[in-house]
């Protein structure tokens, strides 16, 4: 899948570190060029610096071709202005921005954008610790299904990196991610210092043919 991630900070180098390491295509946009050094040594996408909203800009990162857009940058008013480009200007089928502000949510999904708010996703990943829903769930992309599992680490694994276990992946099964106790995630990536606490979960992913 073709996908272009708008805003380099900390989620979307994260973001688009996982969405490169599970072979997928990814351009990413940043007004600061700097922010490029978050995004893993194993990054294999294209990086174009620019203003977001600049139709020239989203053109040099391949907008015309890609599948989906997440506009994950810090500012909500330019995350919906990039996504109503993109789904309204060029017609891109998936577009999905990220929001501070959980009411206004629902006030742009009146108008057909999907958004995520970091507050109500952090809500719904303690309720599903605290119920015991937290183990294998299936997301269908497309014609792929893929496999998420959460898993408390091993004794060894408790005090090491989050890049160390980046390292051991094998196969198809990949590490996305550390469920933290507060029901924080911290996305897996080459370079992530996130140590793994006696309590965070292990979240795996796995494409199932």
């Amino acid at each position: 899948m073709n996908v272009l991630v708008v805003g380099c900070g900390k989620l979307g180098s994260q973001l688009s570190s996982v969405l490169s390491k599970m072979g997928h295509d990814v351009a990413v946009i940043d007004n600061f060029p700097e922010h490029f050094d978050g995004l893993s040594d194993d990054f294999s996408g294209y990086t174009v610096s620019g203003v977001p909203i600049d139709q020239d800009v989203l053109r040099r990162a391949g907008i015309e071709g890609c599948d989906a857009l997440v506009a994950v940058t810090n500012d909500d008013n330019m995350n919906v202005m990039v996504c109503q480009l993109a789904r309204e200007i060029f017609k891109v089928p998936r577009v999905l921005a990220r929001i501070y502000d959980p009411p206004r949510g629902s006030v742009f999904s009146h108008f057909g954008l999907h958004t995520i708010c970091p507050n109500n996703l952090s809500v719904d990943a303690i309720y599903s610790m605290l119920t015991d829903h937290d183990k294998v769930k299936n997301v269908y992309l497309d014609s792929a299904t893929v496999s998420f599992d959460a898993a408390e680490p091993q004794p060894r694994q408790v005090g090491m990196r989050l890049r160390e276990l980046c390292a051991e992946d094998s196969g198809r099964q990949v590490l996305f991610g550390l469920l933290h106790a507060d029901g924080n995630l911290t996305l897996a990536h080459a370079n992530a210092e996130e140590l793994v606490g006696q309590n965070d979960r292990l979240l795996y992913a796995k494409v199932i043919d």
